[in-house]
């Protein structure tokens, strides 16, 4: 695979050194370039300068970096339109088949961060990440302190996904196939990976870990638009208290990992934990088990338990009938098929 080579910190090194070099040499010339690496599941991978794709848009922020407020505008190129650009993201028959996508994104010293597309995708969460070339602040660009590009995470707390000196956005696939499953009311769910506690859970139990919430979502399903409350509890605090296994040495190793929410029937969606981590996107994603519209519980159509995600348009990633939380770092070789 093209894209197993650059994780490889001396490659992407060279590989920088040699994009500023050609940026340096044509910006000499007046032809403003800002070369970035599309690899994996896409149709079309290769270089593409970001300074001649459309459409262009501009995002104004504030976000924490080094314990210090910094407000920028920054210009590029939507994540999604990016993708899109390549030809779009290579797809299996599975339904939403989209949401086992992600992007891995490095930096030229090997910084990665990541991103599932059913954060972008709009029709499920359709947030307006960039691949940024330009800014007003001068943090971009051959004598900006942070390379020819960045990520830029607009509504993030912190800037730790906003992966700076940008060389390779690689597109991930979960492995296929999927789980598959009889399908049919699950009454309990398993959370398990890289984490030290894997538990399994039912409706009493997680209320018995008195740190139950609510939130009222409205998103489309296939039978029209739903407004429910939901009581649950926080898909990060499960996480958290479950002894999430990060690796210390590693700068933000939390932005490499996901969460894999897997139904009855085999259906799953990804959530990447910095969607959710409260120092990033900070997201109040919840597995619910009770509801005001039935739903929920013995008599339910959904099962005992299921993901929400408050702000997603579509409810593709409001799994139900959840039998499986599986906590995977997908920078990991194994954790992709690309």
């Amino acid at each position: 695979m093209m894209s197993g080579a650059f994780a490889n910190p001396d490659f992407l090194e060279r590989l920088y050194a040699a994009e500023e070099h050609l940026s340096g040499a044509l910006g000499d010339l007046g032809i403003p370039v800002s070369p970035l690496l599309l690899s994996g599941n896409v149709a079309n991978p290769g270089v593409y300068n970001l300074t001649t794709l459309t459409p262009a848009t501009t995002e104004s922020v504030t976000y924490l970096a080094g314990g210090s407020l910094v407000s920028d505008t920054y210009r590029g190129i939507p994540l999604w339109d990016l993708l899109n650009e390549a030809a779009g993201v290579n797809m299996t028959s599975a339904k939403n088949d989209i949401l086992s996508k992600y992007v891995v994104a490095t930096g030229a010293d090997g910084y990665q961060a990541v991103f599932s597309l059913g954060e972008i995708d709009p029709e499920f969460g359709g947030q307006p990440i960039l691949a940024a070339y330009s800014d007003t602040a001068g943090q971009l660009g051959p004598q900006g302190s942070d390379g020819l590009a960045r990520m830029v995470v607009p509504g993030d707390l912190a800037g730790g996904r906003y992966v700076s000196d940008l060389v390779d956005l690689r597109v991930g696939s979960l492995p296929e196939p999927g789980s598959t499953g009889q399908g049919g009311i699950s009454d309990e769910f398993a959370l398990s990976g890289e984490i030290a506690h894997p538990d399994v859970y039912t409706p009493i139990s997680l209320a018995a870990l008195n740190q139950s919430t609510t939130e009222t979502a409205t998103y489309l399903s296939g039978t029209g638009q739903v407004t429910d409350t939901y009581t649950g509890v926080s898909l990060w605090t499960l996480i958290q208290d479950s002894g999430l296994l990060t690796d210390p040495s590693i700068k933000n190793d939390v932005l490499r990992f996901g969460v894999v929410a897997t139904g009855s029937d085999g259906y799953r969606a990804l959530v990447s934990l910095g969607e959710i981590d409260p120092t990033f996107g900070n997201r109040p994603d919840l597995v619910a088990y009770a509801d005001r519209q039935g739903q929920l519980g013995p008599n339910g159509p959904d099962g005992s338990t299921r993901l929400v995600v408050p702000g997603d348009h579509a409810g593709g990633r409001y799994v139900s009938n959840l039998v499986s939380l599986q906590i995977v770092d997908l920078t990991s070789p194994h954790s992709s098929t690309t």
